[in-house]
């Protein structure tokens, strides 16, 4: 079911004000509770422990919110800065990369690395997405969460919890009644806008719940869907897979 789209700004800046109100400790305690019954919902141990994720499906982009465009996906990730995206039905597929500080667009014979820029801007949005965000951010020493409302989505009830890291701020909605997350928004250092992405159609995958059903908003914007058909974790993947065909 796709979710109706509430004016990101408006919901960050309410969420200021509830804030005022309310004492600090109690804030951290209900977030803290909230976060972890998120993670036992996904998955507990299984959940944290994920290390690769290896997905396929379909994408649909969009611009003006009329669809642009559709294609085929193949996605590989390794945590904690590499992912390899290959698209289409090709035997030989367009593939883009990023591992750490670097990546490339791979259309072969053509090899076109990305500039410095094009690769921080992927490590970023890479880092900030829920997958990573849940794993490796939630857990982190001296990491303060707080709890900041409540908001009604799709006629469900969710905890709204906020947090910063490394100047980003975050903010997560989780159903109070499955304990899955909603969406996640996110205002980038430096950005003045909020990108999201929304989570529906949940199901197990190796004892991990999975949201096969991803949109994803930029500023309000609706910039993507996509639509998983299989997710595997910890397949076994060689570092090999992230570098161009030249440097393996």
């Amino acid at each position: 079911m796709v979710l109706r789209h509430a004016n990101s700004r408006f919901a960050f800046l309410i969420g200021a004000v509830i804030l005022l109100c309310t004492p600090a400790s109690a804030q951290s305690d209900k977030a803290t509770a909230v976060i972890k019954d998120m993670i036992t919902a996904l998955g507990g141990k299984a959940f944290l422990e994920v290390r690769e994720i290896q997905s396929s499906g379909k994408i649909f982009g969009f611009k003006n919110d009329m669809m642009s465009g559709s294609d085929v996906f193949v996605d590989y990730v390794k945590f904690p800065d590499k992912r390899r995206t290959e698209y289409g039905t090709y035997r030989i597929k367009p593939t883009e990369i990023i591992n750490g500080e670097t990546g490339w667009n791979i259309e072969l014979p053509k090899i076109e690395p990305k500039t410095p820029a094009e690769a921080k801007s992927l490590q970023a949005g890479f880092q900030t997405g829920f997958q990573y965000v849940a794993r490796f951010i939630l857990n982190r020493p001296g990491l303060v969460v707080q709890h900041v409302g409540t908001e009604l989505i799709s006629f469900k009830s969710n905890d709204v919890i906020e947090f910063r890291d490394s100047g980003n701020l975050l903010r997560l909605f989780v159903d109070q009644q499955s304990h899955l997350p909603t969406k996640i928004e996110v205002r980038r250092a430096g950005e003045t806008f909020v990108r999201e992405e929304q989570f529906a159609n949940w199901h197990d995958f190796q004892g991990i719940k999975t949201p096969l059903f991803i949109i994803r908003f930029k500023d309000g914007d609706r910039e993507r869907e996509i639509r998983f058909d299989n997710v595997s974790y910890n397949p076994g993947m060689a570092d090999s897979l992230f570098a161009p065909p030249a440097a393996r």
